[in-house]
């Protein structure tokens, strides 16, 4: 039996002080250039946070411990807490992210890979800016085929198809239990490796996807389609 996870992470290096990444968590100007499209972050315990990402997805907490330049632990609607640390390391800091939940099965742990996947996204967003002044979002979420994946959790790696969306690119071609192996002949051993090369593609773009079914292996190809939207 699969195990439960109670805890999801992330971190990323970037070569900027901690009073810096401080400011990029809670001076909603500073966010904004990085993370968020609109957000209010009232910065003491008891206060609300309240992001828009964009995309349809937004997020409301509380602050419920809060170090200056150190640690933020946001307490979420339904309990489970985002805690945001920062260490100094090497002239810059290494700024990491926690999730406390419940997952296991399929379907959650495909929403923990790709709150996971969301999170990092955004992570490089912040060193990117940070380091280079360049706002990668444009990038971001352009496209999808309308498949719901997570890591493998054994055997062959890759991204097991958790879900198919009806009236999507891979409605009728891509089957639950399916493993996609590769994409466009670029090996894909996890949920990021999938999503990165998936969303990252523009619209209107063939793929291709290699997959494992039932032992056997099979070559699929898809046009992707603006992200979250249906085939006309």
């Amino acid at each position: 039996m699969e195990k439960v996870i109670d805890l999801v992470k992330r971190e990323i290096f970037v070569k900027a002080s901690p009073e810096k990444v401080w400011k990029a968590l809670t001076i909603p100007e500073e966010r904004n250039r990085w993370e968020t499209r609109h957000c209010e972050l009232d910065i003491r315990i008891g206060g609300t946070v309240s992001l828009d990402y964009g995309w349809g997805v937004s997020y409301v907490g509380t602050i419920i411990e809060l170090e200056e330049n150190r640690k933020l632990v946001l307490e979420g609607e339904d309990k489970e807490l985002t805690t945001w640390t920062i260490v100094p390391q090497d002239g810059g800091s290494v700024v990491s992210i926690e999730y406390t939940g419940i997952w296991s099965g399929d379907f959650k742990m495909m929403q923990a890979d790709n709150m996971s996947f969301g999170t990092y996204q955004f992570m490089r967003n912040l060193k990117c800016v940070y380091e280079g002044d360049e706002d990668l979002r444009s990038r971001f979420w352009r496209s999808w085929i309308g498949v719901l994946h997570r890591t493998n959790p054994n055997g062959i790696p890759g991204a097991k198809v958790v879900k198919v969306q009806p009236n999507t690119p891979a409605d009728g071609l891509v089957e639950v239990g399916d493993v996609i192996t590769s994409v466009n002949n670029l090996e894909t051993a996890s949920y990021d490796d999938v999503e990165l090369i998936v969303s990252e593609t523009e619209p209107n773009k063939i793929i291709m996807l290699t997959v494992m079914r039932d032992g056997r292996q099979f070559e699929i190809e898809l046009m992707t389609v603006p992200y979250g939207q249906t085939v006309q």
